[in-house]
Formats: structure tokens, C-alpha cells, sequence
């Protein structure tokens, strides 16, 4: 089997970008500087999260009453789920972060949002803000593998009652 020749292409940073994040190797003392400002971090995620939790229900307002395209609708859920899902992790609420990553792949795998699919993401969106108005950092303990496997039990059941609404990647 032939490769075809791939070269390594090099793109030299713009200078706005190398003003922003500068030149040069990052040295050992400055990752671990950074490291520390991750693990230190004593920021309210739920300050920073109320804006995704209410963009979500934002999203669940509008697919509830048709305003929009289905894209448009689809995109609203998306959009602050996997905000989410990435802001969870960072401020240590890996719990968030598992439950956005299941909701996040069911969505992108349908087809169109009907009343079930609404419910669900409803049902999530309360879910997460009882999580984050707890507090509840880590993986929830004992409550959090339940959690996780009622949200896949949730979306296996979608599935198997609406196949035919599922985008096969």
C-alpha cells in the first residue's frame, strides 16, 4: 500500500497572535505556574454557569414552541450544553461534565427535536442546576454513576421507541 507524500506544513503565527500569547517555548516553571492556577481556582462555577443553564432553557423555550428552523432549535440545545460540558471539567465539576457529554452525543444524533427529545434535555437542564446549586464537585460519589446511567437508560429508550429519528455517523 502506497502513502501518498503528505508534507508538514508550517504556519508562522500572525503578530497579533504572537502579541497575545507571545514567542518562544513555554518553560517548565511557567506550566506549573498554570497548573497551579487550574488546581487553585476558587471561582463560583455556578456564577459562570447560570448563563449556559439559562441559555439551555432559553434553547428548551424556543423548541417547545417551534420558533425557528429545526437546525436553529437543534443548535440552541447544543450550544450551551457543550458549554457545559467543557466548563464543567475546568472547575471541577466532573459529574456536569459526563452528563453534558451524554446529552450532547444523543442530540447530535438526531434528526429532528420532538416532545421526548425536549424532555429529556428539560429534564437534564434540571438535573445539572440541582447539581451545581449543591455544589457538587467530582463525580457526585454515589449519586453520580445512577445519574449517568438513568440519563443512557433515558437516551437507549429514545432510541429504541424512535430508530428512525437517529442520524447513523
Amino acid at each position: 500500500m502506497n502513502r501518498p507524500d503528505t508534507k508538514v506544513r508550517i504556519y508562522k503565527a500572525s503578530k497579533s497572535l504572537q502579541l497575545k500569547a507571545g514567542v518562544g517555548d513555554l518553560t517548565p516553571d511557567k506550566v506549573m505556574k498554570a497548573d497551579r492556577v487550574i488546581e487553585d481556582n476558587n471561582i463560583d462555577f455556578s456564577e459562570i454557569s447560570n448563563d449556559f443553564l439559562m441559555g439551555l432553557l432559553e434553547g428548551i423555550r424556543k423548541a417547545k414552541a417551534g420558533a425557528g428552523t429545526s437546525d436553529e432549535l437543534t443548535a440552541g440545545l447544543i450550544r450551551p450544553v457543550m458549554s457545559l460540558k467543557a466548563h464543567g471539567k475546568m472547575f471541577k465539576f466532573d459529574l456536569v461534565t459526563a452528563l453534558a457529554d451524554i446529552v450532547l452525543g444523543f442530540l447530535e444524533h438526531i434528526k429532528e427535536l420532538d416532545a421526548d427529545v425536549i424532555d429529556i434535555v428539560e429534564a437534564h437542564h434540571k438535573t445539572l442546576s440541582l447539581i451545581i446549586s449543591k455544589g457538587i464537585k467530582g463525580d457526585g460519589g454515589g449519586s453520580g454513576p445512577l445519574l449517568k446511567a438513568e440519563l443512557n437508560d433515558a437516551c437507549r429508550r429514545y432510541y429504541t421507541k424512535n430508530p428512525h429519528n437517529f442520524i447513523n455517523r
